[in-house]
């Protein structure tokens, strides 16, 4: 018989920057550990590997997580896309509550989104979904020339 975790952890995803994806783990109102990946790179290939790393370097499983913060926007639309598909897919089949942050005011410190986060995540109930907020058009092809 495996034995549950009882430390509350969230999950949180930023892809809102061009060429960084911030994965974050939160205990309580702590982040104990982060993994960032820049450059060049393409949400859709590391995101999954992001969190999948993240939970086993902590020894976490899905199921010991409380809650997932996703910052939706504004910023690239593939990225804010998959983030937001990735948080909601997780969020419902584990049951748990999943907020999205607007960052409107153009904060540059994942730490003050982290606080944004931590302060809806308290209010937020299970089975409801965030939307990616789009502050420009999608570039989805290569341009032609």
């Amino acid at each position: 018989m495996t034995k549950k975790n009882n430390k509350k952890y969230i999950l949180f995803i930023n892809a809102s920057r061009d060429k960084e994806l911030d994965v974050f783990l939160i205990l309580g109102n702590r982040v104990v550990d982060r993994l960032v990946q820049t450059g060049d790179y393409k949400v859709t290939e590391y995101l999954l590997k992001l969190i999948e790393r993240i939970l086993r370097n902590n020894k976490v499983k899905t199921a010991d997580l409380n809650g997932i913060i996703a910052v939706t926007g504004p910023g690239p639309f593939t990225s804010l896309r998959i983030t937001a598909a990735v948080a909601n897919t997780l969020a419902y089949s584990l049951q748990i509550p999943v907020v999205g942050i607007i960052n409107k005011q153009g904060l540059t410190d994942n730490e003050d989104l982290v606080k944004l986060g931590l302060k809806k995540i308290t209010k937020a109930k299970a089975f409801r979904y965030v939307s990616p907020f789009y502050d420009r058009g999608p570039n989805i092809t290569i341009a032609k020339k």
